[in-house]
């Protein structure tokens, strides 16, 4: 026999070492992009305008109570692919009212308009497109906005 005949080494030697290498260079891997997430995108843990917060909250809350008073706490809404309807079955007539359809995602999609109350004693809300998505409601007197109420339209199944 001639020679330099090297064994070569069987790959499933290499196996188990692999695989204890894995786990820990997965978790430095992992800890290198979170340090990333973290120093690019700092939460503060504390508002910095916690006391203004705290007294938007108060007014708020005071809001729904006054409309409580008044009862206009009580809203229904009726949808087509013309407008939305409202009418305070309870409540009294405080004049026009604001009215916003909050987009769930797109606040440039939220539709705000002031309406007067019509000879039925129903809001209309005229849509330029029909609604394809459900919609959150926030209902003010205008333009003093002493009470609030606040409702979730969702769209009839088709």
């Amino acid at each position: 026999m001639s020679g330099n005949s090297t064994n070569p080494v069987p790959v499933s030697r290499w196996i188990w070492p692999g695989l204890l290498i894995l786990g820990p260079a997965a978790v430095i891997v992992a800890s290198v992009i979170t340090a990333y997430f973290v120093l690019q995108h700092p939460d503060g843990l504390v508002a910095s305008d916690y006391y203004k917060q705290g007294k938007a909250i108060n007014a708020k809350l005071s809001q729904l109570d006054r409309a409580r008073e008044l009862g206009m706490d009580s809203l229904q809404l009726t949808v087509n692919e013309k407008s939305v309807t409202l009418k305070f079955p309870t409540g009294q007539d405080t004049g026009p009212i604001d009215v916003v359809l909050a987009h769930p995602v797109n606040p440039d999609q939220d539709i705000r308009k002031t309406v007067e109350r019509d000879a039925s004693g129903a809001y209309t809300v005229p849509l330029v497109m029909p609604l394809a998505e459900r919609r959150r409601v926030t209902v003010a007197d205008a333009p003093a906005h002493s009470w609030r109420v606040e409702a979730l339209l969702s769209l009839p199944q088709k």
